[in-house]
Formats: C-alpha cells, sequence, structure tokens
C-alpha cells in the first residue's frame, strides 16, 4: 500500500431535493484512501454512506467541496470523462445478484460480454482467467440461479474486475449471504485486492467489517466521525482500535457515551493543558 491516495474527498457535500425539502447528505466530508487499502464504511440509515458512493461512482455529481479519484476531479469532469471513468478507473459490485449478473446468461458470458461490447479482444480468455481467479473455473457455464449465493457474488467480483479497473466500490456485497460465506468473500476481495494492488471501498452492516479491511470509517450526519482499526491479539482475538476524526476546519463529533458525560451540554471548553486536549462543560474545572 503506497502513501499516495487514490481516493480524495475534501469538504465534500451532497445537497438534493425530496419533494419541496432539501436534503443536506453530505455535509463537509473529509476522507483520503490510498492506493492498495481495503476500507470499510458504516453508518446507520440517513448517514451519508449511499450517497457518498454515488458520488463515488460517479452516478451523482457532488454539489461541493471536492473528490478526485486516479487523478480525475469527479466535480469538474465533462461527460465523456466521467464515461470514461465509469467504464475503466471503477467496478462496482452490489448487494443484490439480480443487479450483478444476467439471469439468462452463463458465468463465462456475465464476464465476457461488457468486454465484448467494449470491442476488446481475448474477451473469452480474460472470462476464464477471472473465474480462475475467483476460484470458479469448474462453474463457467452455470448461470445464475445454478450457483449460491456465495458463488453468484464471486462471478459478480469477476464481472467488476473484468475492464481491470483501480477501484473497486461495493455495496453490502454479503448483504444477503451466510457467516461462512461472508468470510470467504471478504477473505476472496483481501487476497484478489493484494495480488491485483486494487483499492476497495466496501459499504457493510457487518459488526465484524474491522476484521477483515485495513480501515472503517463510522459516517454520521454526512461526515466522517470516526474510523477503527482491528488490533491482532493471538491470531485468534484482538480488539478494536477507535479514534475520533477531526475534519479539515476542526469539527468533532463525539459518542452517544461523551455527549451523555457532557449532559448534553451544548457548551463545552476545550483547553491545551500539558500537551493535553481537555473537553468539559461550561463553568466546570475538572476535565
Amino acid at each position: 500500500m503506497s502513501d499516495s491516495p487514490v481516493i480524495e474527498c475534501g469538504q465534500l457535500t451532497q445537497i438534493y431535493r425530496v419533494g419541496s425539502s432539501e436534503v443536506i447528505a453530505l455535509q463537509g466530508l473529509d476522507l483520503q484512501v490510498q492506493a492498495g487499502e481495503m476500507l470499510g464504511i458504516v453508518g446507520a440509515s440517513g448517514s451519508g454512506k449511499s450517497t457518498l458512493m454515488a458520488v463515488l461512482s460517479a452516478t451523482m455529481r457532488p454539489t461541493g467541496g471536492h473528490v478526485t479519484i486516479a487523478g480525475l476531479d469527479l466535480g469538474a469532469a465533462s461527460s465523456t470523462d466521467l464515461d470514461s471513468y465509469r467504464q475503466r478507473t471503477i467496478g462496482t459490485v452490489l448487494q443484490d445478484s439480480g443487479r450483478n449478473l444476467l439471469p439468462y446468461l452463463t458465468a463465462r458470458k456475465n464476464i465476457s460480454l461488457p468486454l465484448e461490447l467494449a470491442g476488446a479482444s481475448g474477451a473469452r480468455e480474460r472470462a476464464d482467467e477471472l473465474l480462475d481467479l475467483v476460484g470458479l473455473s469448474g462453474r463457467a457455464g452455470h448461470r445464475p440461479y445454478e450457483l449460491s449465493g456465495g458463488e453468484q457474488q464471486r462471478v459478480a467480483l469477476a464481472v467488476a474486475l473484468a475492464h481491470e479497473p483501480t477501484v473497486l466500490l461495493a455495496d453490502e456485497p454479503t448483504g444477503a449471504l451466510d457467516s461462512a460465506s461472508t468470510e470467504d468473500i471478504f477473505s476472496l476481495m483481501r487476497r484478489i485486492g493484494e495480488e491485483l494492488g486494487l483499492t476497495q471501498v466496501i459499504v457493510s452492516h457487518d459488526p465484524e467489517l474491522a476484521r477483515h479491511v485495513d480501515r472503517v470509517v463510522a459516517i454520521r450526519d454526512g461526515r466522517v466521525a470516526s474510523e477503527r482499526r482491528w488490533i491482532l491479539g493471538d491470531g485468534k482475538s484482538g480488539e478494536i482500535d477507535e479514534v475520533l476524526v477531526v475534519d479539515t476546519i476542526g469539527r468533532l463529533q463525539l459518542t452517544e457515551a461523551q455527549l451523555d458525560l457532557l449532559d448534553r451540554s451544548r457548551r463545552v471548553r476545550a483547553e491545551i493543558v500539558d500537551g493535553v486536549i481537555e473537553i468539559r462543560r461550561a463553568g466546570e474545572d475538572g476535565p
């Protein structure tokens, strides 16, 4: 994993209309994803994570701020550049296999079809190469309904990788799978990411997500609130290291427990004492 960010969001804002009302889905979100990183994103319904994925996939232009992926400014790019970006730079895997795969085509044909439509040579050979990569060489002639849920997602992953993207965006890729299949898919994504140097952004509700990825960011109210990493212990157990994230203009989102400790006060003092930042309710002497 290099030090160069492939994805960079700065003060990213997204506003859209619902009827006569405006909804601010992203409120100055800051995020960097390094080349080769496997990043997880979590958040409650309405937190902004789905809107962020829509912006990253260039199906929605940002209202404000900036987002740059693989050197392309998605807010300033032309329609032609965005078409090329969607066709070449990113691959996408969704939760619903019906949206990933065409039900009447075999696994091999699902993978080769996008390449054939793009006029690429060696589409069948590339499909067989990818089927081998995801461990489904023996299932090339099977249609989706003849495959298990885990196998369908493996084919979907192969389809997303067919055009050799730089970034893989996965929206709940294991949401419909059992725990064993979930473990297999995350392990496969890890292996493929390392082999191909692929940058991956994964939205998931899996409580064990931090164990499978390099880093998990939690989005709350349209901003990155915290990030977590899994600290390995003896290989069988471990703990989560969680830190709060201060954005580029100095905003900090406290946890529910921390807000309760402050008694939901809207006024606090933040002072530097012996090199440590102390936050306390206004009018109190202790931290």
